[in-house]
């Protein structure tokens, strides 16, 4: 037994081996994960700390938004001065009424937080649950409707973002990164805000500075209230809450009262159906019971409305609202919401002239529709005293129509600007320089270029070409003077002159005469004027002449710096001829700024429909803007007249064959300027060195030893050229000396003389087979309706039942303007001898 224990013991040390190590399995393949797990954390890391880094940039950035308590309380209101230093007007009480947390109705908190933001009591002051579910929402549908902002972030948004946005608009840089960075600003000062304000206060500071689309500058929910039901915050019904808290999102879309004005939008059925959305969300959220929301959303929301037409009762709104634009330019902040003092340069009692001419207190408007435009500025301040906005300006709406800073056409009271002040000193003309009105096409459209007479008369005084405003010869100046400087050059200018970028950048040759995309506003033209008078500097044209903050009596100023667009030797040269435009006795309408007591100086300007108004009859000749720009050594007046767009798409036009009765412009810009010669004394605008007297005009000194080659005059004796040869010549006729006749080759489809029936219906004439007849003149029409002509206007014996109905023309029902009425052919018309035509013009009267 032994043995075999031995033997078995034996056995087994010799068969037994020393154990192996476990072979290790997927060590490899573990370290890859590992790697890679190191690898995603690392990337992760700095992305975060990337992240971390950016966001700490951009909410240190030192242009961007600061919280500051001040911008969100108003403890005293904005106050407005006119120019003496009297306060006329504040921003407050008067647009704005707050209300306290505790006297707004539970039924309105519980409406904003159902469309709002449900868990605005929860979160703190950014919503990331419902900011993530919003953009997922966009994303996935890629409208972008949703919205995530919580109501702390709306209340920073209407305090501090909007304004930062109009600043970066303003300059030209507003881009997608911008948007981001703002964003990112208003997400943390909303977490500011609520370390800083409770919920309550916060909750109280939005719903007094949101607009509900209430008239005017009116902000807050109990303005709000008032407006749309005629009753205090406290006495909203669930249905009205619904309706106001659903309507901020789209204040004018949502206006039911709009359906007065806008009757192509059913204004009143959006309002109803974003009311009900509302409720369905109050619904959802437990505000309201299911009795509730039936009863309200059944409910007729027009039986509710009690809207009462506000009447104006602050009678410099148009002023009010440019200085309030002006306000928010320089500051970045709405002065309805921030307290300013801002001093303006408003003059009062000329503003009550402005406003009187506009009520059609001091002229007559020559039918219901006819506008004016016009506004008054200091030539050495650069300060606007007076706007007048119109016949149809309405401080109550949000779409105001203020025709003093409305864009139109200016017609040739370009020409002074563009194409002939910049003359003395690049081209070294002189005032007696002497141009060529030929035919031609000078900017390449395929036809020649016309003139308002119709006619060609070669070479005349430059005097005469602005006096008669001749288009061609300012053509070719305007030509020269870009073939001399570039485009650039001109971009620039015009904006030197205060021409809106988008008009500036878009400058073709066409601007000198009022072509192209050349459009300006009164204000706009009135300004650029005041270089004639000032030394070749203007001073931006401004309503403001300084901001004081009254939280802590910091001062705003705007930019005053005058900036020299031509010399002042151009300036004053210029000056010359237009007081030539004025007292030349040109049988023009700027003749009619002339005075015996003071010199004036001024230029018209005239656009016409064209093809483009024959789509609501209106004839090809007819005229479609009217202006005047008159300007004293003291002040310079523009007024534009014309028509709105509603009333130009229903058919008024001004009749050039009575255009005497439209002239409003040049007797509104000769009322203004004489008014003011009260207050100081016009005289010759002073005469600057460097100047030089030459051959009966002016020249720069600089160019006098050169000379302007072209200053021969067609009236001097050694010149034996007739006026008819040269007229022959410039239409590019022959001249037969023998037998004293123009000889003209036939162009190809040119018409030959016209036939009497041609003839009649191109003067306004109709036809009838054998004979023309005429419209009546006003005189005639007058005593055959049975009136009585005084020389200027008709008077009829009272009759019952009787009515105003304006000029209805042929066929018209007597309420249409200038509605259907015949025109006579606008060369026929300006081709008259202009002796001739100023004669014809006092038979009238």
């Amino acid at each position: 037994m032994a043995k075999l224990m031995s033997k078995l013991k034996n056995n087994t040390s010799s068969d037994s081996k020393p154990p192996k190590s476990p072979k290790p399995k997927g060590r490899r393949k573990l370290d890859i994960w590992n790697k890679l797990a190191i690898g995603v954390l690392t990337v992760f890391l700095v992305g975060c700390i990337s992240v971390f880094f950016i966001l700490v940039n951009i909410v240190n950035d030192p242009d961007g938004m600061r919280f500051n308590q001040d911008g969100l309380v108003t403890t005293q209101n904005t106050r407005i001065f006119d120019g003496n230093g009297n306060l006329w007007t504040e921003l407050g009480s008067e647009i704005r009424e707050d209300v306290s947390y505790e006297q707004i109705p539970q039924s309105v908190i519980d409406a904003f937080l159902a469309i709002e933001d449900s868990r605005f009591f929860e979160h703190n002051g950014f919503d990331l649950p419902r900011f993530m579910a919003a953009a997922l929402t966009n994303l996935r549908t890629g409208d972008f409707s949703q919205g995530g902002s919580t109501l702390t972030m709306q209340m920073i948004d209407n305090a501090f973002t909007k304004q930062k946005e109009d600043q970066l608009k303003e300059s030209g840089s507003y881009t997608t990164v911008d948007q981001i960075k703002l964003k990112v600003q208003e997400i943390y000062l909303s977490l500011i805000a609520e370390q800083t304000i409770d919920k309550e206060a916060i909750f109280e500071f939005y719903v007094n500075r949101i607009w509900f689309g209430s008239g005017s500058n009116t902000r807050g929910i109990q303005k709000a209230a008032n407006y749309y039901f005629n009753k205090d915050v406290s006495q909203l019904n669930v249905g009205e809450a619904a309706f106001l808290a659903g309507a901020i999102n789209a204040p004018d879309y949502y206006n039911p009262i709009n359906n007065i004005n806008d009757p192509d939008t059913d204004h009143l059925q959006l309002a109803t159906e974003r009311r009900n959305t509302t409720l369905t969300m109050m619904l959802q959220h437990g505000y309201i019971t299911e009795e509730e929301y039936n009863l309200y959303v059944n409910t007729d929301l027009s039986f509710s409305l009690q809207y009462v037409e506000q009447e104006n009762s602050n009678p410099y709104a148009a002023y009010l609202d440019q200085v309030l634009n002006e306000a928010a330019t320089l500051t970045g902040q709405d002065p309805a919401i921030v307290p300013m003092d801002i001093h303006t340069c408003l003059d009062t009692d000329l503003q009550n002239q402005a406003n009187a001419i506009c009520n059609g207190e001091i002229f007559a408007f020559p039918d219901e529709a006819f506008d004016v435009g016009f506004t008054v500025v200091d030539n050495d301040t650069g300060e606007v005293l007076a706007v007048g906005p119109g016949r149809f300006y309405d401080p109550t709406s949000a779409d105001r129509k203020d025709s003093s800073i409305m864009q139109r056409s200016p017609g040739s009271s370009m020409k002074p600007l563009l194409a002939y002040a910049s003359t003395f000193d690049i081209l070294g003309w002189s005032t007696v320089h002497t141009v060529n009105d030929v035919a031609k096409d000078y900017f390449k459209s395929g036809t020649n270029l016309g003139n308002s007479d119709g006619k060609y008369d070669g070479k005349m005084s430059l005097a005469r070409a602005l006096g008669v405003s001749k288009n061609t010869p300012a053509a070719q100046a305007m030509i020269d003077l870009v073939d001399q400087t570039g485009y650039d050059h001109w971009i620039e200018y015009c904006k030197n002159l205060g021409y809106t970028d988008d008009v500036a950048e878009a400058f073709v040759e066409q601007y000198c005469i009022g072509g192209a995309d050349m459009q300006a506003s009164s204000r706009e033209q009135a300004s650029a004027y005041t270089i004639f008078a000032n030394g070749g500097k203007r001073i931006e044209d401004h309503t403001i002449r300084k901001i004081v903050y009254r939280n802590d009596n910091s001062e705003v100023t705007p930019n005053l710096e005058p900036i020299q667009v031509i010399s002042e030797q151009a300036a004053w040269m210029m000056s010359q001829l237009l007081y030539d435009v004025v007292n030349g006795n040109y049988g023009m309408m700027n003749d009619q700024l002339a005075s015996p007591s003071y010199p004036i100086y001024g230029k018209s300007g005239t656009s016409d429909w064209g093809i483009y108004g024959l789509e609501y009859g209106i004839p090809q000749a007819a005229i479609r803007d009217e202006w005047s720009v008159g300007y004293s050594s003291a002040y310079t007046v523009a007024c534009w007249s014309g028509y709105l767009t509603q009333y130009e798409q229903q058919g008024y036009y001004i009749p050039v064959n009575q255009i005497i009765y439209y002239n409003m412009a040049f007797e509104i810009t000769d009322y203004l300027l004489d008014y003011m010669s009260s207050r100081e004394q016009y005289v010759d605008i002073p005469r600057p060195d460097g100047i030089t007297d030459y051959k009966g005009g002016y020249i720069k000194t600089e160019f006098a030893s050169k000379g302007d080659p072209d200053t021969s005059s067609t009236d001097d004796d050694e010149d034996d050229t007739s006026e008819e040869q040269q007229a022959c010549e410039a239409e590019g006729g022959t001249w037969d000396a023998e037998s004293s006749t123009c000889v003209k080759e036939e162009e190809e489809e040119q018409p030959t003389t016209p036939t009497p029936e041609e003839e009649c219906i191109a003067n306004g004439g109709t036809w009838n087979g054998t004979a023309c007849t005429y419209p009546p003149t006003p005189e005639e029409e007058c005593i055959t309706n049975g009136g009585t002509w005084d020389g200027t206007t008709c008077t009829y014996p009272p009759t019952p039942g009787g009515g105003t109905g304006g000029d209805g023309g042929q066929g018209g029902s007597g309420n249409g303007g200038n509605t259907g009425t015949q025109t006579q052919n606008i060369a026929a018309i300006l081709s008259w001898d202009p002796r001739k035509l100023i004669q014809q013009l006092l038979n009238l009267f």
